[in-house]
């Protein structure tokens, strides 16, 4: 991964926790109706090197008749990544 894009994000605490999330939150909601799985996936990953550690998505991201499709994407994308969840904050 390029790291130079991690040392020029911008973190926050989140509230106050101890959790310091990216300025910048990818958010999901054409996972599954525009964005296949491997786009997806191709996303997050390129996301991840980005730096940005904040991802949004919601129970009815999918699109009409695939709501929650956009969790299920990003849940499989977690689990063929080992280590990867500890390192993101799901909104």
């Amino acid at each position: 991964p390029r790291t130079e894009f991690k040392k020029r994000m911008d973190y926050l605490p989140l509230g106050r926790s101890n959790m310091l999330v990216s300025k910048i939150c990818l958010g999901t909601m054409h996972f599954g109706p525009y964005a296949d799985e491997a786009e997806s996936f191709r996303t997050l990953d390129r996301t991840l090197e980005m730096g940005i550690n904040f991802i949004d998505t919601a129970n009815v991201y999918g699109g009409d008749g695939h709501k929650g499709r956009s969790e299920e994407i990003i849940g499989k994308w977690f689990k063929s990544r080992p280590g990867v969840r500890d390192q993101v904050v799901l909104a």
